[in-house]
């Protein structure tokens, strides 16, 4: 598994356990870093790793 190999909305999803739809529209919000190739939305491993790592932050943040 390379750190930036290149992720479909439909591998995003299952790897976050999450519809297909919800990764869209974080992708859209500009929540979730990503580029479009024709109407299809890809993904950076490594950028949904970054994001991943950001979340938890962002609760540990809220916890404290």
């Amino acid at each position: 598994m390379m750190p930036d190999e290149i992720l479909e909305a439909k591998e995003v999803a299952s790897l976050l356990k999450v519809s297909v739809r919800s990764i869209t529209r974080l992708a859209e919000k500009g929540e979730l870093v990503g580029f479009k190739v024709g109407d299809l939305w890809r993904f950076q491993r490594s950028d949904i790793e970054a994001y991943i790592e950001a979340q938890k932050r962002k609760q540990q943040y809220k916890l404290q």
